[in-house]
This record gives structure tokens, C-alpha cells and sequence, in this order.
């Protein structure tokens, strides 16, 4: 799902998954290929990669540094945005989330599911209900956990209509920089079902499957610096800002 060029970057990255079992150091995102430890992968191969794709992620990195690495090795006309993280340690986002599961039940005739390999009407449907509020959907075998293990949280109403969905991607290698980490997001919710607490139950529900599968240490999450809301969601599920550090994207055209 998406323009030509979206499609197109998914189908590289899903051709390097030998590229990236090989190392610990480049990971698949689902939509951008993202970087760990460029100095351990190479700058030679991570410019030959990015000079594929246009686009490539620095996660959970301090901002100032990466971006002057960016410039050095891959140079300066490269666009540099910055978003906030967000981290949280097992215990204290369980708790949270154990919270904000009791203070929303679910009302009556709704249907909460976890899935690791999901249909494809479903992933049809969980792709839609992103591209509706803004948010670029995984591509199908990503959460299908062909790539790395994804599990994808689906609120249905009563009357069968998917309203909410999260996920959880388990994508940082074993030692690798980030092992024990989670990617918690893809946060939807339908706009007719707004202000009801839905993304903080439906992320809430998600993070708490999770750790019962991918057994993480870790959640970690990303946003725009202005997305208010997308913050107040976080927290309550127990992930704080992790002030000194920042996920970057770079692209060029």
C-alpha cells in the first residue's frame, strides 16, 4: 500500500533480509531501513543502501552527533528531521498499562485481538484505518512477522468495525544496540471514535501482549514534537521522554 516510491522501498528492504541477519547493525523498519551502529555496519554500505532507498532512520541516537554524521559521510544536502523518544522499562509500563486497561473497559459487544500473523482482510483493514489517520502502514509480510516478530492489536465495535489498532515490533536483533528493545506504535483510532480513550487502551492492551511474547526489556516509541496528543497517550502508558536522545530520519529527493 502507498505511491509507487513507498512500494518500491518496501520491496528493497524485504529483498535485504540476508543483508540485515548478517548484522546487528541495519535493521528493517517495515517502512525505512533504520541504523544502529553505522561506524560496526560501515558508512561504504550504508551509503550504498540509502543511495537506493532516499531515506534511512538513526533511532533512539544523541541528536547532535548522529546529524554531524550524517553530514560527514553522507553529506549535507540531506533533510534532517528529529523526533522525540520515548522509553520505558518492563515493570513500570506493565503497571501503567495494567492502570489504563482497568480505567477503560471495554464496552459491551466490543472485541479486542492480538495477531502475529494476521489475514488479509485484516491487515487490509489495519492498513486502511492507518493510511485514514495519517499514520504510513506497515506492508503486509512486515506484519505478517516475516520480517521480524510483529504482533498487531485490533479493536472491532460491536457492529464488527475495526476503530483502534497498535502494534508492537520486535525488531532490534540480539546484540545488536538496542536488544531487549520494543518499537511500540502504528497507533490508530477511528474519527468517528475519538476521545474515548481508545489509543491509550488499544496501545495499552498492545504493550502488555507483547511482553508476554517478545518477553522485552525495553519499550521505546517515537513522535513529531508536536503531536500533543500522541504524548499524553505515551506517558500514561508508562514510557517516559528520554531527554537527551532522539530518533532521526534523513532523506534527500
Amino acid at each position: 500500500m502507498g505511491t509507487a516510491t513507498t512500494v518500491a522501498l518496501q520491496r528493497r528492504l524485504r529483498e535485504r533480509q540476508l543483508e540485515f541477519a548478517r548484522t546487528p547493525h541495519l535493521v528493517n523498519g517495515g517502512r525505512i531501513m533504520h541504523v544502529l551502529e553505522p561506524e560496526e555496519a560501515g558508512w561504504d554500505l550504508v551509503r550504498t543502501l540509502v543511495a537506493e532507498d532516499k531515506i534511512v532512520g538513526f533511532p533512539v541516537v544523541m541528536a547532535e552527533p548522529t546529524i554531524d554524521q550524517i553530514n560527514q559521510h553522507l553529506g549535507p544536502n540531506w533533510q534532517i528531521s528529529v523526533f522525540e523518544v520515548f522509553l520505558g522499562k518492563a515493570d513500570r509500563v506493565l503497571a501503567a498499562c495494567d492502570a489504563v486497561v482497568e480505567a477503560y473497559p471495554l464496552p459491551v459487544g466490543w472485541h479486542l485481538s492480538m495477531h502475529d500473523y494476521p489475514n488479509e482482510q485484516l491487515i487490509t483493514e489495519v492498513q486502511t484505518l492507518n493510511a485514514e489517520t495519517g499514520v504510513g502502514p506497515y506492508p503486509a509480510y512486515y506484519m505478517r512477522s516475516e520480517a521480524v516478530p510483529v504482533l498487531t492489536a485490533c479493536l472491532h465495535d460491536d457492529g464488527g468495525k475495526l476503530v483502534a489498532t497498535a502494534s508492537v515490533a520486535d525488531r532490534y536483533p540480539s546484540g545488536g544496540r538496542l536488544s531487549g528493545h520494543v518499537f511500540a506504535g502504528m497507533v490508530s483510532v477511528s474519527a468517528d471514535r475519538r476521545r474515548m480513550g481508545l489509543g491509550k487502551l488499544i496501545k495499552a492492551n498492545a504493550l502488555l501482549a507483547s511482553q508476554k511474547c517478545f518477553g522485552w526489556q525495553y519499550a521505546t516509541e517515537q513522535i513529531e514534537p508536536e503531536n500533543t496528543a500522541s504524548r499524553a497517550m505515551i506517558l500514561a502508558c508508562g514510557l517516559d521522554r528520554a531527554q537527551d536522545l532522539a530518533s532521526i530520519v534523513a532523506d534527500i529527493d
